[in-house]
């Protein structure tokens, strides 16, 4: 008999928990695994099907629980979880999975199978976006919600020491698992188009919310354009603040500056006309993106946040800046005009690409004892 994971998250909008759930599938696959995943919400699937991202693959369903998000389906599955449970999943798996914090914690932790191991992965920093708690009456309701796990993941070491902060605990059962990636996979996918612009660019690749600081970097391109500094910014991504970052380009006459271009399952080819990645965000537990630039040797200028402390290394691979759209402007002026600074910025994206290209193997083996019977992480 075939072993079945059970994966229950948000949705599949393309930001870094979707990316670091679909790098991990195809480690899932080889050791034998059949997955079906359930979406809280069947509403902004980006995926594309050329994206070679395997969830078409024989080993994996996607399905959802409500077909968009609602108050209402959320006040079930806040007040309701095993109701929401028992009405959607009718097999009995071997691993259940909460891929998400929120209500797919809430929703695993009532699950009335007994024989699974049930692992709940967390991407968010808990004191500096503690979203989750939308989902619960209180921290102890959900530190109660924890104590029913085998296995609690983190997405890095800040997610987890924040974690410990906010719901304080003597859990043993904790590990950091970083994003499997490697500079093979990402060139495989950005050979896969040719992006919209062929001009040198500073990339974001980004959701619009409020949390990633896109209007901090537009008011630091204001400043530039003031300067009389030439210079272009791509904004890769979507979300609710979309039509408010148009306005704002276009209030401060940036249309020419600032380009906004939607989300897409593959934004590897993106990076090969770009002359470096910026990270405006005001909180960030991991910082995928900043990995996928350091994976393409793409120097990396990112506001001082702990998840980018920890892919950069306190620096070692990049430019951390503190976050002040005044010393973003400076900083991106001295990359531009500053020829040594630009060299030195290559140099550490460089050490980054070795870096995170080594720990590709050290995650396969965390997984391995992780999702195979009979083994543990020591």
């Amino acid at each position: 008999m075939s072993k079945c994971i059970l994966i229950i998250t948000k949705h599949l909008n393309i930001g870094g928990t979707e990316k670091m759930l679909l790098r991990f599938l195809p480690i899932f696959f080889s050791f034998g695994y059949k997955v079906d995943i359930f979406l809280l919400y069947n509403s902004g699937i980006l995926l594309e099907s050329n994206s070679d991202w395997l969830l078409n693959s024989d080993q994996c369903t996607v399905s959802s629980f409500f077909p968009q998000k609602t108050d209402e389906y959320k006040k079930n599955m806040k007040e309701n979880p095993l109701s929401v449970y028992k009405k959607n999943i009718r097999k009995e798996y071997d691993i259940e999975i909460a891929f998400q914090e929120s209500y797919a914690t809430k929703i695993i932790s009532n699950s009335p199978n007994k024989k699974s191991t049930k692992i709940a992965w967390i991407h968010s920093n808990f004191e500096e976006y503690h979203f989750s708690a939308h989902a619960y009456n209180g921290n102890f309701e959900e530190f109660q919600t924890y104590q029913r796990f085998d296995k609690i993941v983190f997405c890095s070491y800040s997610a987890k020491q924040a974690f410990d902060r906010v719901l304080v605990n003597n859990f043993q059962n904790k590990y950091v698992i970083y994003s499997p990636i490697s500079t093979e996979i990402c060139k495989k996918f950005a050979a896969q188009y040719a992006p919209p612009i062929t001009e040198m660019y500073f990339l974001v690749l980004s959701r619009l919310s409020p949390q990633k600081g896109l209007g901090r970097l537009i008011e630091a391109a204001r400043i530039l354009k003031r300067r009389d500094i030439s210079f272009k910014i791509i904004i890769v991504g979507s979300g609710e603040l979309e039509q408010k970052l148009r306005t704002m380009i276009l209030n401060y006459g940036l249309l020419s500056q600032v380009q906004l271009y939607p989300s897409t399952a593959n934004p590897f080819p993106y990076f090969k006309n770009c002359q470096a990645y910026i990270s405006p965000s005001y909180t960030e537990s991991f910082g995928i993106a900043v990995q996928e630039a350091l994976c393409m040797s793409v120097p990396v200028i990112a506001c001082d946040t702990p998840g980018t402390q920890e892919v950069l290394k306190e620096g070692k691979f990049g430019e951390i800046i503190p976050p002040s759209e005044y010393v973003m402007a400076d900083t991106l002026e001295r990359y531009i005009c500053d020829t040594f600074f630009a060299n030195i910025l290559r140099n550490k994206a460089q050490k980054g690409n070795i870096y995170w290209n080594s720990l590709h193997k050290i995650t396969q083996k965390q997984l391995e004892d992780l999702l195979l019977p009979n083994t543990g992480i020591n």
